[in-house]
């Protein structure tokens, strides 16, 4: 009779472990979501790196170190993004060659970054990252970071 006492206790605990493993997997319509998030990420950080007139607001945010450069991408930014998102842009050199402009640059250092909201840091879910090519030939790397609150 103890053995049928212990086999049910144990199947108890063993399905409770199992609800609880379960509980906390996201579902699948989470996963889905998060990779629609993901490929849009993408997708407008490609349509942002093709426009000249974008790269050029980066490359004067780059350039001149001025706070209303970089309010004219924030301002870009929150035109193409619906508000239902935060972001992240950071723009970082993918040169050995700094832009004539930042002459004491190192690689791989940040030259400008706008986020809504102020001091959002990326979570790393929905990251997208391009090189691109700024008019004098330096090569920068994008990144974008959407997220929904």
């Amino acid at each position: 009779m103890k053995w049928v006492i212990e086999l049910a206790l144990s199947a108890v605990v063993v399905g409770f472990v199992f609800y609880v493993l379960s509980a906390n997997l996201p579902s699948p319509s989470y996963i889905a979501s998060e990779r629609e998030v993901t490929a849009n990420t993408y997708f407008v950080l490609l349509r942002l790196s093709a426009d000249p007139g974008f790269m050029a607001l980066v490359e004067n945010a780059t350039c001149s170190g001025d706070q209303r450069a970089v309010d004219a991408i924030r301002t870009a930014l929150d035109a193409m993004l619906p508000v239902r998102y935060y972001y992240n842009f950071t723009v970082y050199l993918d040169d050995v060659r700094p832009p004539t402009c930042r002459v004491c640059s190192s690689w791989g250092s940040k030259l400008a970054s706008v986020a809504r909201p102020w001091g959002y840091s990326p979570s790393g879910a929905s990251v997208a990252t391009i090189s691109a090519l700024l008019s004098d030939g330096t090569r920068v790397r994008l990144t974008l970071s959407l997220e929904r609150p």
